[in-house]
């Protein structure tokens, strides 16, 4: 009787096993909706591609895609971004190319996608490290970093990027450069500047007028897609009786996972919100130089350092030329090959498109809007500025134009949600 028992009991957790896999696997391969993506005038290719969802909890929010018109039926791995009080966002990176005015229809269906790579961020103990995979890309240094001890201890500095690396491994930013320390990796900081009515200076921090540093962590994210780091920064003026918060900045740095084993290139994004901290605005005069700013790999020289802008100016004639995109691109001493990376502005930054400075012999270039005339940032009324970043072994990259256009022109994406079948009475 016992034996009896024991072997319908060993049935049941059995089919009971079966049936839960079984529902498990309904789950994964069950369809959420569709999604249509149709070019506009410009093409889709190999880029990140967006759509709104619908104010639906999709459980666990592990999710992929299929292209129905692919013979292969290939899942694509997909990422669910949380915003808070504003809808979700569906997140993919569209493979190969879709042509101006056609249409593409994928279906999104629950459970991931087994990859062998994910976009994580690391906590070093210093900076926040992003990872594609294994491939370091950047390193965001919250921590105070001091100066080398041959150099004044004010060129010590936090909110920075640095390292910046190649798909290869090859480094092509630099901190505390011995020519212009305060140049180090990148950055974005104002040089002429005025706050209650004091001349302050954020760029040249050994002045001793101002600074920017880390503040706090707002949030992280890794996933397949993307992983996402988001970060406030205080622009500090110290030119009064104390020193005081001039602008409270937000970055929202996005790294994206180009899905090839091989890739041309690392991307990522940057999006600065600057806001007054107080209710006095920061004045911003004419300048030559101020902005989103990259110092390019130790060892550039004049020489070895090539610049190329989105109009075909180089280091000789394209000093503030106004400018879609710009890349810088230094030999490595090593083995004589080259390397760099391309900053992309975004059409709604503030006097687009922005004079880029280009210096006539250091290697490093800033987007900077106060070459166009006096500015100012007012209480109430934020500085948004979008910028994304192209991190490449070899020379300036083909193509250029046509990722700069597709960054800056999404194409049309429509999401429909899947009919939920009906019960029976």
């Amino acid at each position: 009787m016992y034996r009896i028992q024991r072997l319908t009991g060993l049935l049941f957790l059995t089919i009971s096993f079966v049936c839960f896999t079984s529902a498990v696997k309904a789950v994964e391969k069950s369809t959420l909706g569709k999604v249509s993506i149709t070019a506009g005038q410009t093409p889709v290719q190999n880029q990140p591609v967006s759509v709104e969802l619908p104010e639906i909890d999709f459980a666990g929010d592990a999710v992929h895609l299929v292209d129905l018109q692919s013979e292969k039926k290939t899942a694509i791995p997909a990422q669910i971004e949380k915003r808070g009080s504003q809808p979700d966002r569906l997140w993919w990176i569209y493979r190969g190319t879709l042509a101006p005015g056609k249409t593409r229809v994928l279906e999104l269906k629950a459970g991931a996608v087994p990859q062998a790579q994910e976009v994580t961020i690391k906590d070093t103990g210093t900076a926040y490290q992003i990872r594609v995979g294994k491939h370091e890309v950047l390193d965001y240094n919250y921590k105070h970093i001091p100066a080398p001890k041959d150099l004044h201890p004010l060129y010590g500095r936090s909110a920075h990027i640095h390292p910046i690396v190649t798909p290869h491994g090859k480094i092509v930013s630099d901190e505390f450069p011995p020519d212009h320390a305060h140049q180090s990796g990148q950055f974005l900081a104002y040089t002429k500047c005025i706050f209650e009515g004091r001349p302050t200076n954020f760029w040249e921090i050994k002045s001793n007028k101002g600074r920017v540093r880390f503040h706090k962590l707002l949030s992280k994210q890794s996933g397949p897609v993307f992983g996402e780091l988001q970060v406030e920064q205080e622009f500090v003026d110290l030119t009064g009786p104390a020193e005081k918060v001039a602008l409270r900045e937000i970055w929202t740095i996005r790294v994206w996972n180009q899905l090839e084993k091989n890739p041309a290139y690392w991307m990522y994004d940057i999006t600065s919100e600057a806001r007054c901290a107080t209710d006095s605005p920061l004045i911003l005069p004419e300048y030559h130089y101020g902005g989103m700013a990259i110092r390019g790999g130790r060892g550039w020289t004049k020489e070895n350092c090539r610049f190329l802008t989105s109009n075909g100016k180089t280091r000789e004639n394209g000093n503030h030329d106004r400018s879609l995109w710009c890349d810088i691109s230094g030999r490595n001493a090593a083995d004589e090959s080259f390397s760099g990376f391309t900053i992309l502005s975004h059409p709604g930054n503030f006097r687009f498109p922005e004079p880029v400075r280009i210096h006539p012999s250091m290697p490093y270039m800033v987007f900077t809007p106060s070459a166009l005339g006096d500015w100012k940032i007012e209480p109430g009324s934020p500085n948004i500025s979008r910028y994304r970043f192209l991190v490449h072994d070899g020379p300036a990259l083909s193509g250029t134009d046509s990722i700069w256009q597709s960054y800056a022109h999404p194409p049309e994406v429509a999401f429909t949600l899947a009919a939920k079948p009906k019960t029976k009475n």
